[in-house]
């Protein structure tokens, strides 16, 4: 029963990437409203330096180099204070839904997570209501750049998306599968039941045949490009191919995915869904038809 909620949260996934027109990153337009993207955007023109994955330290000048120290020594305390608690918070719960990824509680209230010492700005998503984004995680990757939760009408933390750092990459995405790989084996260590989904470009090639009286034939052949071809992250970009792989035990369902963006850098995309809180809303709702 599990299985059938999962696949139908994927399918949803699916169907967003089909109706997006020609763009390859259509996890940013299932997340994402197109208001907060330009919002975004607005803001990335206006000041660079307080991008989220470009943050440059101000230069310390005699001036401001007792109040740094100062914020540092606070930042510290704030980390070691924030990671005793961590296990404080989760035990004045009933973790009924145990610890999920970067050290967030699954099914945690929106002033549990805050207890955390984690900060959460609101984000809308569409379809997603009381969605944040999270900084200052418990257990930060190094790899991954935004994480985004959904804690829905409930006010329960069922849904957690990690956003990997867009990187320069080569045509074939050489460095980006190997990040996708690595995520995959790690996922399917701790969750299990690997599933890839492979969606390539479909190429013509022409073919010439000559029959017994001399005369040339042309023939037109579907090819499917295949996972790392010459020119595979400009496919990904474009929405001609698409790449992901699925993950689930009795409980958590995860997803990970191959993407690049406008300017043509490669991330990858974690998406984690927690099927036990899902099929419980389910149940609540089907009890109350």
């Amino acid at each position: 029963m599990l299985r059938f909620y999962f696949y139908l949260f994927l399918g949803l996934i699916i169907c967003s990437k089909a109706m997006a027109a020609n763009d390859g990153d259509f996890y940013e337009e299932f997340l994402i409203s197109t208001d907060v993207q330009l919002e975004e955007n607005a803001v990335k023109a206006k000041n660079k330096a307080s991008d989220l994955l470009n943050q440059k330290s101000a230069p310390i000048t005699l001036d401001n180099a007792e109040s740094l120290s100062t914020q540092i020594k606070h930042t510290q305390r704030e980390n070691s204070y924030n990671r005793s608690n961590h296990s404080l918070m989760l035990d004045n719960t009933d973790n009924k839904y145990g610890e999920g990824p970067f050290g967030l509680p699954w099914g945690a209230s929106y002033n549990q997570i805050q207890n955390l010492g984690i900060e959460l700005t609101q984000t809308p998503i569409k379809d997603y209501p009381n969605s944040f984004i999270a900084r200052k995680l418990p257990n930060p990757i190094s790899d991954i750049a935004k994480v985004y939760i959904t804690l829905g009408d409930d006010n329960l933390l069922w849904r957690i998306i990690a956003y990997g750092i867009p990187t320069e990459d080569t045509p074939d995405g050489s460095k980006v599968m190997q990040t996708y790989r690595k995520y995959c084996n790690l996922l399917n260590k701790k969750y299990g039941n690997e599933k890839q989904y492979y969606t390539p470009k479909i190429s013509l090639i022409e073919k010439k045949t000559v029959n017994e009286k001399g005369k040339v034939k042309i023939e037109t052949e579907k090819y499917e490009e295949p996972i790392g071809n010459k020119n595979f992250l400009s496919q990904l970009q474009s929405g001609e191919a698409v790449l992901y792989s699925t993950f689930e035990n009795s409980k958590i369902g995860a997803v990970v995915s191959v993407n690049v963006n406008g300017e043509g850098k490669s991330y990858i995309i974690i998406d984690f869904t927690n099927l036990q809180i899902l099929k419980e809303q389910e149940d609540k709702t089907l009890d109350a038809l």
